[in-house]
């Protein structure tokens, strides 16, 4: 069959998930195109155009998120917020009126709510979870005229309502297809410098209260091989040699020896890949360890911390220490790798006495390229522990609709300080910081202070 991947994100970030769908369809012998909407001009003309030329017997489309916010680097520093719901509707009714494709919507911004895409979008299927194993099984029961209502992970209309199947985890991702980023304009990612994402592991033994991929992707780690890892980076090299490759586990060096032994096979095989990664943990880092991470070809690692308030890592159940967060802030000050740092304020319990501190930690290490704070918290699922929390607590409405942008700011942090405290990081050196925030005149501003004035 002909399948057409369609990459309906609109953040300047990798398509790995789409790159990994594309690359099991054609795995499975179809014949694959796809439409990246992220670089694209005109998104329903070009769309139309390739369905009229490709004219595929199913579309999948990929939804990164519900809603977001662009950052826009020019004067005032604001951002654009954007609906995605309104992106993607303009590419499903593109496809109704341009083709006869059967369509099938997926991605992170779909898996928590399927129903309520399906009803937006007036579709009647969709499939949740890792799509690498059940969207080609997907196209093999669509091309032999099968029930496709038992798909692990499926979300489908019937009798006049919804029904769902649960999802299943793959258990060897070492049996997954290459992502198929050869498809994808990859000189247009090098030019805006976005790096090729791939996935070391699934799960996360983390239990971060605003974070929910533990029930997506669960609680135990399911593990590449090295040698499966590095057979993805080859791949991706010999499509654009000039790509840098960013491992987008939400916590790469989680478990710690996995990691070493990327980087070990990296070193064994004898490739030259530029390497990232944003979600590095202050757990096991080391002087030598990082000397392995900049041996293997590490650019550029970023700090995910949050916060550096003992009662706020304890809060936010972070599972590490403010003395873990300086001895990797001392490791990488010396390491030669160029390192940024995510804060997130706003958590419960969050108060000026916790922000202050978080900020001296962070003020001790001058080395530091860039530091990425996110003010205020998006509640965006009712599988982040913080939104259970809070509906126990009475702040927030058991019936509020997370299906869009709700956030949260703690309480104890007064509205005047807030706004002087956003004044004072704007005027930081080397800070990049977003208001997620409910107050008045604020809902839709972001401000920024970009590295080196950019």
């Amino acid at each position: 069959m002909n399948v057409l991947i369609v990459s309906a994100n609109q953040f300047p970030f990798s398509p790995c998930g789409p790159a990994y769908v594309a690359g099991a369809a054609r795995e499975a012998g179809h014949a694959v195109e796809v439409f990246d909407r992220l670089f694209s001009i005109d998104p329903v003309r070009e769309l139309k155009e390739i369905l009229e030329r490709f004219k595929p017997d199913v579309v999948g489309i990929s939804i990164r998120t519900v809603a977001g916010k662009i950052r826009e680097r020019k004067p005032p520093y604001s951002t654009i917020p954007f609906d995605s719901r309104i992106l993607v509707k303009e590419l499903t009714d593109c496809v109704k009126q341009t083709s006869g494709a059967a369509m099938v919507v997926g991605g992170p911004g779909f898996n928590y709510y399927g129903e309520a895409w399906l009803h937006d979008l007036d579709l009647d299927y969709g499939l949740r979870g890792e799509c690498e194993f059940s969207f080609p099984l997907y196209l093999s029961l669509m091309d032999q005229g099968k029930d496709i209502h038992s798909i692990p992970g499926c979300v489908f209309r019937k009798e006049g309502g919804f029904s769902k199947v649960e999802r299943q985890w793959i258990k060897n991702l070492d049996d997954t297809a290459l992502p198929a980023y050869d498809l994808f304009d990859l000189d247009r990612y090098v030019e805006k410098k976005i790096a090729a994402g791939i996935f070391t592991k699934r799960g996360c033994a983390f239990a971060c209260t605003y974070c929910p991929y533990t029930s997506l992707e669960g609680k135990q780690y399911r593990l590449k091989s090295p040698k499966r890892v590095v057979e993805e980076m080859q791949f991706i090299q010999k499509a654009n040699s000039k790509l840098t490759i960013e491992f987008n586990d939400n916590s790469f060096n989680a478990p710690p020896n996995h990691a070493d032994a990327i980087c070990k096979e990296i070193l064994n095989q004898g490739i030259l890949a530029p390497w990232s990664t944003m979600n590095l943990k202050p757990i096991g880092i080391t002087n030598s360890r990082l000397k392995l991470f900049k041996d293997s070809g590490c650019v550029f690692l970023n700090l995910a911390i949050e916060t550096a308030s003992e009662d706020m890592l304890k809060s936010m159940h972070k599972g590490f220490s403010v003395c873990e967060i300086k001895n990797a802030l001392s490791c990488l000050a010396t390491s030669g790798i160029p390192f940024s740092v995510s804060l997130m304020f706003g958590a419960p319990g969050e108060t000026p006495e916790t922000i202050e501190e978080t900020l001296k930690v962070v003020d001790d290490f001058p080395n530091i390229s860039w530091t990425s704070a996110t003010v205020g918290i998006n509640l965006w699922t009712d599988h982040q522990q913080l939104v259970s929390d809070l509906i126990q607590t009475g702040q927030l409405n058991k019936d509020a609709d997370l299906f869009g942008e709700q956030n949260y700011i703690s309480p104890d942090l007064p509205k005047e300080y807030m706004i002087d405290l956003i004044e004072q990081l704007k005027q930081r050196k080397n800070f990049m910081v977003q208001v997620n925030m409910p107050y008045a005149g604020f809902e839709l501003e972001s401000f920024f202070s970009f590295p080196d004035g950019k």
